[in-house]
């Protein structure tokens, strides 16, 4: 569902969303995916997670992006935390069902650059290494290189139909793993959940996502995400995933 191109797609949106005075920074985070493994590397063991071996992007311009403050910061020397932990949208929030995104920055030439993103394990749950190969992160890497800026709304496609994904989560995993649905649609028969930042009234951040299911209402066919400024959406079935960057209300 997600892995290798979603976490490029993460840093993608992050390499679009820059402008302004930003451009400079923006534009080397660009060319730094012209030659994908020398300046990032994933790992997928008990969380997925992504490092820059470059850092360029600074701490502000990832609060920026995101269009919030953390939950927690953490500074140790020359290295800050930041800690996102988003709740289920619902009645009674249960902790258990939190999801954690931790940045770490590094101090570099008297700034915090951002290093690495680690993901919760819950997600590592989800998103199954073994549905991705080098040919994925290798087409999101070029159409990243070959995309210029601007503020105007940004897409990116990925093609997945060299993809296996028959390593996706079914329905019954991804409520074992989520737990119920914010919204059910007894006619499609898809799921939506919906996360809030830890803290945060406001509800222009909050994450939301639908999965729908194929015919036998168990293997996933389609998945759409929206948070802030960035809407992906992924047909399984199709094979074919696209990354939008909505700017200036676009």
């Amino acid at each position: 569902m997600f892995q290798r191109p979603v976490l490029a797609a993460v840093t993608a949106s992050l390499a679009l969303a820059l402008s302004g005075c930003l451009f400079n920074r923006a534009a080397e985070v660009k060319s730094q995916f012209c030659d994908f493994d020398a300046n990032f590397s994933l790992r997928f063991a008990d969380s997925a997670a992504v490092s820059f071996h470059h850092p360029v992007l600074l701490d502000e311009d990832v609060l920026w992006l995101i269009a919030s403050e953390p939950t927690e910061t953490m500074v140790s020397g020359n290295e800050k935390l930041m800690v996102f932990v988003m709740e289920k949208s619902g009645p009674a929030p249960d902790p258990v069902d939190d999801i954690r995104v931790e940045l770490s920055f590094y101090l570099l030439d008297d700034a915090y650059k951002l290093a690495s993103i680690r993901f919760d394990p819950k997600l590592n749950a989800m998103l199954n290494p073994k549905i991705m190969d080098q040919s994925a992160i290798d087409e999101g890497s070029r159409l990243i290189c070959e995309t210029g800026y601007s503020l105007a709304s940004r897409k990116v496609e990925l093609d997945l139909s060299g993809q296996s994904l028959d390593e996706l989560p079914g329905r019954q995993e991804i409520l074992e793993l989520l737990g119920p649905p914010l919204e059910q649609d007894p006619l499609s028969g898809s799921f939506t959940y919906e996360y809030r930042l830890k803290g945060s009234h406001d509800d222009g951040l909050n994450t939301r996502f639908t999965v729908w299911f194929d015919d036998s209402g168990e293997k996933l066919a389609r998945m759409e995400s929206r948070y802030s400024h960035f809407y992906t959406t992924t047909d399984f079935q199709q094979k074919k995933m696209r990354v939008q960057l909505n700017m200036l209300g676009s």
